[in-house]
């Protein structure tokens, strides 16, 4: 499969906020607050967009699709929606949301995507 879009973006209630999304026509944009706002806007390889679908899939981050478990009730915590569509697929993506909850293995899939988009960072 290949990415046509993708989109990350967490927050909680301290004030960290990160969104990570790429799309053909805006390339890669990084929004990221924690404490000092980063931005970073680039092209982004064939390569390296199989290299994110290689983590999507390594970590299972494709299983979170359809989760949706969202607290109205509660103020604080975290927040997060996933969005990834495909080239030529209209049947296959991923959309996925939560506040203060997540799919099994949420922490080690949202580590993994942000240790993939730390490179793009540091350019």
């Amino acid at each position: 499969m290949k990415i046509d879009t993708f989109s990350f973006r967490f927050g909680d209630t301290s004030g960290f906020m990160e969104w990570y999304r790429y799309d053909p026509a805006r390339g890669l944009c990084i929004d990221k607050f924690d404490g000092k706002m980063k931005k970073v806007q680039c092209e982004m390889t064939e390569a390296e967009l199989d290299e994110l679908e290689k983590v999507i899939r390594e970590n299972k981050i494709d299983t979170w699709n359809g989760f949706c478990k969202l607290d109205m009730c509660m103020c604080s915590g975290n927040s997060w929606t996933l969005h990834v569509t495909y080239k030529d697929s209209n049947d296959e993506y991923i959309h996925a949301m939560g506040h203060s909850e997540g799919p099994e293995g949420f922490e080690i899939g949202k580590q993994a995507l942000e240790a993939y988009f730390e490179k793009f960072l540091q350019k």
